[in-house]
């Protein structure tokens, strides 16, 4: 047991030590992983994001134990290289590009924090989604006009799958 507990001390200890020096301070530029949104004056938790073709951009909470309530904002964008800024377009618009617009968003949220009696709604009239990277670290900030509702929120960390 104490050569274990040696081990992990010396790896610990490995492993502070292979940073890079000299950065300048780079390591408090560092932000925290995750985002919320909120929508009709409370927040959610959004520690998790992933892109795919059909799907687009999916920022939602890993669903833990004993609730296993998800709330996911879902945000159809073609690729998130494209462009800095979209904005909400009907796909159906010939003016429609997907390197600037996104086409929709679907919005599932558990204002009672139940499992089952959570809300999903579409039906977007409006909305700005600002995208930026340093690395595979991204910064996602989003303002989106859902059903009549209005939806703000921020992500920053990684995004699980492809983005083109």
């Amino acid at each position: 047991m104490k050569k274990l507990a040696l081990y992990m001390l010396a790896a610990g200890i490995f492993a502070s030590a292979c940073r890079k020096d000299g950065q300048g301070g780079k390591d408090s530029d560092v932000q925290p992983t995750g985002g919320t949104f909120t929508i009709e004056g409370q927040s959610y938790l959004s520690d998790y994001t992933y892109w795919t073709g059909t799907e687009g951009l999916v920022l939602t909470n890993v669903p833990r134990a004993p609730e296993y309530v998800e709330n996911t904002v879902q945000i159809f964008v073609d690729s998130l290289y494209f462009s800095r800024k979209y904005t909400y377009m009907d796909h159906n618009n010939a003016a429609y590009d997907k390197r600037k617009n996104f086409s929709n968003a679907i919005v599932k949220y558990t204002p009672s924090g139940v499992y089952g009696n959570g809300y999903q709604i579409t039906g977007v009239t409006a909305g700005t989604m600002n995208v930026s990277n340093n690395g595979e670290t991204f910064t996602i900030d989003y303002d989106i006009t859902v059903a009549g509702r209005q939806m703000q929120g921020t992500y920053i960390g990684k995004v699980a799958g492809k983005r083109w």
